[in-house]
């Protein structure tokens, strides 16, 4: 198994843009999803060449509560997605949504990782592009904790050969 980690990235000044807040201390920040209103982030991964073909992948978030008596209800993390192939094969298709439900730790500072169950993708392929939207679901009746959240980042899991593909562009193991 390996990880597929991108940068978060925010549109820059919108309302949905979560808070570069200070997150412990004074020197470290990280992006604050508040309690009641949708926060969103963005993500580009590339599907490496050592993914095995017809595996499911599976989203997930690195997420705490800096909240100095973290609320232990739940939070709701979403995940839209579309995944095209490389090499001029496809276009982006509609958005799919996952979501995760957990429960928020009573520790402050825990780091949490919500990993979605297995996602299938059809058509997933090496050189291949999965665009995300990533965001706490504030409005979600699952969503119980009231304090805000911070995301580290998230990521994908995915099932590798351990091995390159034969060749750089489709077909790839021939």
């Amino acid at each position: 198994w390996r990880d597929m980690t991108a940068d978060i990235q925010v549109r820059g000044g919108g309302a949905s843009d979560p808070a570069f807040s200070t997150y412990t201390g004074t020197a470290l920040r990280a992006y604050q999803f508040s309690a009641t209103a949708e926060k969103e982030v963005f993500f580009l991964f590339y599907m490496p060449h050592d993914y095995v073909p017809g595996t499911d992948i599976y989203f997930h978030a690195h997420w705490s509560n800096a909240a100095a008596v973290p609320n232990t209800g739940n939070v709701v993390l979403g995940f839209d997605y579309s995944f095209a192939k490389g090499f001029n094969q496809a276009a982006f298709p509609a958005l799919t949504t996952i979501t995760v439900t957990q429960a928020c730790p009573a520790t402050r500072y825990q780091h949490m990782t919500a990993e979605t169950v297995g996602v299938t993708i059809a058509s997933l392929e090496v050189d291949g592009l999965i665009l995300v939207r990533g965001y706490r679901k504030a409005a979600d009746a699952a969503d119980t904790c009231t304090d805000a959240v911070f995301l580290h980042t998230m990521d994908i899991h995915y099932q590798s050969t351990n091995m390159p593909t034969k060749q750089k562009s489709p077909s790839f193991y021939d």
